[in-house]
């Protein structure tokens, strides 16, 4: 990247942490620019509709970053989307460490939530694979979303992945010599079972792979899953760690950045405006974990349970620094996340 660019990409993450916004003239308002505030959006602007700005390269540095902090473990990553912008969708993979998600690689088009093609899904899939250690152990989790029988059909040709993906009830399955929807699967409220040797939807016939059938309390009907998975208590308990996902989105909206609010409309440039935001996000985390690991925590919040989450004390650390002119961490290494203790009972 241009030192012109990258300069100008330290002005909008500065921005956006300051502002705790996207949108650019509120982004501009918070940071200290030897021009006009005009010329700022300008700026802004212009990097955005940068057609040479490769994310994929720049933002490999701060994937390193996280992937040493993992190397020593099995790396569990969640695909997820999300509504950005205008009539815009991101199709996120994250990985996930300790309460939250960090994100990996992402796609912006076009569309409706719950409505990506297999084609996009397959190309951040590709995407994802060539970003990873070919000797790492991976675990996949994805929601209804991502069961399509061409992508399980991947992850069973292409990869040795672990995975984990809900399906819709109205999916045929082959089961004993007898195909039938999942929904006609017989079983009572609350009854919960794990089909085995499944071919996996009648047009793709997949498989070997394994359902599992769940009655999450909170919702009071049946979920199922398609799984290589050969132990149904793993798979379920690994699908749970799904959700860390769900709360990188809303930090990176309602609770910290805002990025729903954009009014930028076309998806290149969503996925710049993103490729900042997650790098805000990162830096972010990363200084909730310094404030726990190696600063005064104790001075900030009390230290006999943990109500916020590492996004959170990273932003409250960020603040405590600013206010006190304490200068601001190195970004990284991140400590492994079985290093120090942190479990949040209450967002």
């Amino acid at each position: 990247m241009l030192e012109a660019n990258r300069i100008s990409l330290a002005y909008l993450i500065t921005g956006i942490l300051a502002s705790k916004a996207v949108q650019l003239r509120q982004v501009a308002s918070k940071v200290v620019y030897p021009g006009k505030e005009t010329s700022l959006v300008e700026r802004f602007r212009r990097f955005l509709q940068n057609e040479n700005i490769v994310v994929k390269t720049e933002f490999n540095p701060f994937w390193e970053l996280i992937l040493s902090a993992l190397s020593q473990s099995q790396l569990v990553l969640a695909i997820d989307s999300t509504k950005v912008g205008g009539g815009c969708i991101c199709l996120m993979v994250s990985v996930v460490y300790k309460s939250r998600a960090l994100p990996v690689c992402w796609v912006v088009f076009k569309g409706r939530k719950g409505h990506s093609s297999t084609d996009i899904q397959l190309a951040l899939m590709k995407t994802l694979k060539s970003l990873l250690p070919a000797e790492q152990a991976i675990i996949l989790l994805g929601d209804g979303e991502f069961d399509g029988s061409e992508l399980v059909t991947w992850f069973e040709q292409q990869t040795t992945w672990r995975y984990v993906c809900r399906t819709a009830n109205r999916l045929l399955i082959e089961h004993q010599n007898d195909w039938r929807p999942l929904a006609e699967i017989e079983l009572a409220p609350e009854e919960e079972t794990f089909l085995t040797d499944t071919l996996f939807t009648q047009t793709g016939q997949v498989g070997p792979v394994n359902i599992l059938v769940v009655w999450p309390n909170k919702v009071k009907e049946h979920w199922f899953f398609v799984t290589n998975f050969t132990d149904p208590d793993q798979a379920r308990n690994w699908y749970r760690k799904r959700f860390s996902i769900e709360t990188l989105f809303s930090d990176v909206k309602g609770r910290g950045f805002n990025l729903d609010k954009t009014r930028i409309w076309k998806p290149e440039r969503l996925y710049r405006l993103i490729f900042a935001v997650a790098i805000a996000y990162i830096f972010t985390v990363f200084l909730g974990v310094d404030l726990i690991v190696r600063g005064p925590f104790e001075k900030l919040f009390r230290t006999d349970r943990f109500y916020h989450s590492l996004f959170q004390l990273g932003l409250s650390h960020l603040n405590h620094l600013l206010k006190t002119c304490l200068p601001i961490p190195d970004l990284g290494p991140l400590p492994p996340p079985d290093s120090f203790e942190h479990v949040v009972l209450a967002c």
